[in-house]
């Protein structure tokens, strides 16, 4: 099978270097593909400098799910992959996510953060992941445990059938409840989780999970 990655990302220089070097140790039948989401640090000279993955750059900052949406349409492979460029989940997972894929065959394969190898801290943001995990279970008759993961893997004229709208966080949710109305089959996987904090390039707001609860409501009803 192939694959293509895509990662947005915003304002990540600090860690970005890191993140291609990562992502170069990854399987040549890896299509990887970068939105850069108008950041106004040097993200954009330092993925000028590079030449092993396909480059997008946003005139300006439109969010994370215009990224997603962007980046979709440049995908070559049958299947896609989606992640966050940020490394609080690294990137050597990714043979783990392929491996659940091609194994189990017509589930959707999403990640977990919350297990004995994370370090995810106890503080709203958690506290609030799972109460949104909560109702999301309720609402769409799920036993999932991290709705809001940005780790997933599918296939691509699924991704495009789902017909994605959302311009911010609130991607991840649209993308799981329009999965779970359509009685998709999901697989969880578990995955190291570091959590940035504000200070360290963390951009979630309280405003976002407003966003999140009202796009899961909206969906659903």
């Amino acid at each position: 099978m192939n694959y293509s990655l895509i990662i947005p990302i915003y304002n990540e220089e600090k860690t970005l270097d890191k993140l291609l070097i990562q992502l170069q140790t990854l399987s040549k039948n890896i299509e990887v593909i970068i939105i850069n989401d108008g950041s106004t640090d040097k993200t954009k000279s330092i993925l000028d400098n590079q030449n092993y993955f396909k480059i997008i750059h946003n005139s300006k900052n439109l969010g994370k799910g215009s990224s997603i949406i962007i980046g979709s349409k440049y995908v070559e492979s049958d299947n896609i992959i989606l992640m966050d460029g940020d490394l609080e989940i690294n990137m050597n997972c990714i043979p783990q996510i392929i491996k659940a894929y091609e194994s189990k065959t017509d589930c959707i394969i999403v990640g977990s953060r919350w297990n004995k190898k994370s370090r995810p801290g106890k503080n709203i943001n958690t506290y609030g992941n799972f109460l949104i995990n909560y109702i999301f279970n309720i609402l769409y008759k799920t036993v999932l445990s991290d709705v809001l993961c940005c780790v997933k893997a599918l296939n691509r004229n699924l991704f495009k059938s789902l017909k994605l709208e959302s311009n911010n966080f609130s991607i991840e949710i649209e993308m799981m409840s329009k999965l779970a109305l359509g009685k998709n089959q999901f697989y969880e996987i578990d995955v190291v989780y570091n959590r940035r904090k504000t200070n360290e390039g963390k951009k979630l707001k309280m405003i976002d999970s407003v966003n999140i609860i009202w796009t899961m409501l909206k969906l659903k009803f």
